[in-house]
C-alpha cells in the first residue's frame, strides 16, 4: 500500500508534470481567449489548459455578461489558431491554476508561443504571476508590440475599459451587493398573491401571470411580498 500511494504522489508532482510537457496535446476546444481543453496521447480523459502569463478578456454566457466584443475575438482568434491541432505543452514551477479544474502551462504550436501571442496580438493584457516567469521578457515584450502598435484591446477607437480581473472583481462585488438585497427583501416561502422571482432570469411574475404557477415550482424561485420589492433587488417584470 506504501508503495503505490507514493507511486500516485509521484504522478502529480511538478518533476512529474515536466516530463509530461515535451508531450503533445490534440486541441479539442477553445473555451475562451485563455482557456483550451486538450486531450493527451493514449487519455481519455479531457484536460482544462490555462495560459501562464496572460488574461484575455471574459467572455459572456447565457448566465454571466462579459466583456464584448472582446472576449469573443479572442476566443475566436484562438480557435482559428488551434482546433483540432496538436500542440505542445510546457509548465513552470507551479502548475495547477486556483479554480482546480485546470493546470497552467505555455501551449506552443510549432515555433510559436500562443500566450505570446495573444498579448502580441492585443487579445489579452499581462499577468505574470511569480513563480511561472519562464517566459516573463517575451511576454512582456508582446504586449508592449500591441500597445505601441494598438493592436486588438489597445485600439484608441475601441479600447478594453477595463482590465479582465478588475472586470472578475467587480462582477463579483456586484453578485454579493444582489445576494445581499435578495435576503433583505425576499420572504422565506410561497404565500398566496406573492410575487415569484426566478434567480437565473431576474424575471418576476405576478398572480394571473401565465408563467406564475411554473415559476413556483422552479428551482430558482425567490418570492417577494410585493413587486416593488421586487424591483428594489434588481428583477424586472416578466412580458407574459
Amino acid at each position: 500500500m506504501v508503495n503505490l500511494f507514493l507511486a500516485l504522489t509521484l504522478v502529480w508532482t511538478p518533476a512529474a508534470y515536466a516530463a509530461q510537457s515535451k508531450e503533445t496535446a490534440s486541441v479539442l476546444q477553445v473555451m475562451d481567449g485563455e482557456t483550451l481543453l486538450v486531450q493527451f496521447p493514449e487519455q481519455r480523459r479531457c484536460v482544462q489548459i490555462k495560459l501562464i502569463g496572460m488574461q484575455a478578456p471574459r467572455k459572456a454566457t447565457r448566465e454571466e455578461d462579459g466583456q464584448e466584443p472582446w472576449g469573443t475575438r479572442a476566443q475566436q482568434y484562438l480557435s482559428l489558431k488551434v482546433i483540432r491541432k496538436e500542440v505542445r505543452i510546457e509548465y513552470d514551477v507551479v502548475v495547477p491554476a486556483p479554480d482546480g479544474k485546470a493546470r497552467w502551462a505555455y501551449v506552443w504550436l510549432g515555433d510559436t508561443l500562443l500566450n505570446e501571442d495573444m498579448l502580441r496580438q492585443g487579445h489579452a493584457v499581462l499577468d505574470t504571476r511569480p513563480p511561472n516567469v519562464k517566459h516573463s521578457e517575451r511576454l512582456q515584450a508582446a504586449q508592449r508590440e500591441a500597445r505601441e502598435k494598438q493592436r486588438g484591446i489597445w485600439n484608441p477607437k475601441e479600447p478594453l475599459p477595463e482590465p479582465p480581473s478588475q472586470f472578475s472583481a467587480n462582477k463579483k462585488d456586484s453578485k454579493e451587493t444582489q445576494r445581499s438585497l435578495e435576503d433583505e427583501l425576499s420572504i422565506p416561502a410561497y404565500v398566496k398573491g406573492c410575487v415569484i422571482g426566478n434567480r437565473k432570469t431576474k424575471k418576476f411574475h405576478v398572480p394571473g401571470g401565465r408563467h406564475y404557477d411554473t415559476a413556483r415550482n422552479s428551482a430558482n424561485a425567490i418570492f417577494f411580498k410585493t413587486k416593488e420589492d421586487a424591483i428594489k433587488a434588481g428583477y424586472t417584470a416578466s412580458s407574459q
